[in-house]
């Protein structure tokens, strides 16, 4: 992992070099989402999703461990409700950073219904992605 100086003076993550232990693939999407925490609600937004967790833009990211509620509002009026567990969270991004701000939450709780929607967005998206030519990139 390398870490890079930022004009802001924060740091950028290099994750360009992690390895992809993921069992399904993340999509790039932006969704809205409310997360339910102890003390109140944040919005927020995904940046990328799986059926096993997501990547979720937000100012000030909660601590890993903490369990939550994501609410994830998807386009025709959906949204899923999923108990999740913050896994990391990178509070020192802004949006125009390789690694915005942010957190990484594991789903603890999803049905196999909810699984397979999300599943058939990520494979939609890899789809679109594949024809146009910007999965090889």
């Amino acid at each position: 992992m390398r870490l890079q100086s930022c004009i802001n003076g924060g740091i950028a993550l290099d994750t360009s070099q992690w390895n992809e232990a993921r069992k399904y693939p993340r999509s790039k999407a932006s969704w809205p989402v409310v997360i339910l925490t102890n003390r109140g609600a944040l919005i927020a937004e995904t940046r990328n999703i799986s059926p096993e967790g997501a990547f979720i833009f937000c100012e000030r990211p909660l601590p890993p461990e903490e369990k939550i509620r994501v609410l994830i509002m998807f386009p025709n009026s959906r949204y899923l409700d999923i108990p999740s567990e913050v896994t990391w969270s990178y509070p020192y991004g802004s949006d125009k950073d390789a690694t915005p701000s942010g957190m990484g939450v594991r789903f603890l709780e999803i049905s196999e219904a909810d699984r397979e929607f999300i599943a058939s967005l990520s494979s939609g998206y890899l789809e679109a992605e594949f024809e146009k030519g910007s999965y090889l990139d």
